[in-house]
């Protein structure tokens, strides 16, 4: 005994594209949700937790991208602080080249631009990716496990 299928092969195909679709973009609402909680936790803090910007290159080069096959499908705004505008372009840049080591599935890369970013927490004690990366180690299987559920919805 045979099962004959009577529906088209093009509607089946446009059904499996459109749950494709739709999983991509939970995929990427979740990971540009952490992303953006992670910059807020890297920028928004007080000056006791924080560094004192002299220029704001630093404030304004943090940021993320956000990448699915190595293909850059969405970037942070790199908000400009004070005349923080080298900050900008230089946050945006290291995280173009970053994410360029991230070829399959899908990447969240959230940086500090300005090549002292690290002497600031090194060598000043001043937070500056340290809690965002804790609080991003934490969230994501949290995350995961939340995106699990509305794809299977």
């Amino acid at each position: 005994m045979g099962i004959r299928m009577n529906t088209p092969m093009s509607e089946v195909q446009a059904v499996i594209r459109a749950e494709a679709e739709r999983v991509e973009r939970l995929t990427i609402r979740a990971l540009s949700y952490l992303g953006e909680q992670c910059v807020i936790k890297a920028r928004d803090r007080s000056s006791e937790e924080s560094w004192f910007d002299q220029t704001g290159n630093l404030r304004s080069s943090i940021g993320y991208v956000i990448a699915h096959n190595g293909s850059i499908i969405g970037y942070s705004d790199f908000q400009q602080v004070k005349n923080g505008s080298e900050g900008v372009q230089t946050g945006k840049e290291f995280a173009t080249e970053l994410i360029k080591k991230y070829s399959i599935g899908y990447a969240l890369v959230v940086v500090a631009g300005m090549n002292y970013a690290e002497y600031v927490e090194a060598m000043d004690n001043k937070d500056v990716l340290a809690t965002p990366e804790l609080f991003a180690r934490k969230e994501l299987p949290k995350m995961m496990q939340k995106l699990s559920k509305q794809v299977a919805k």
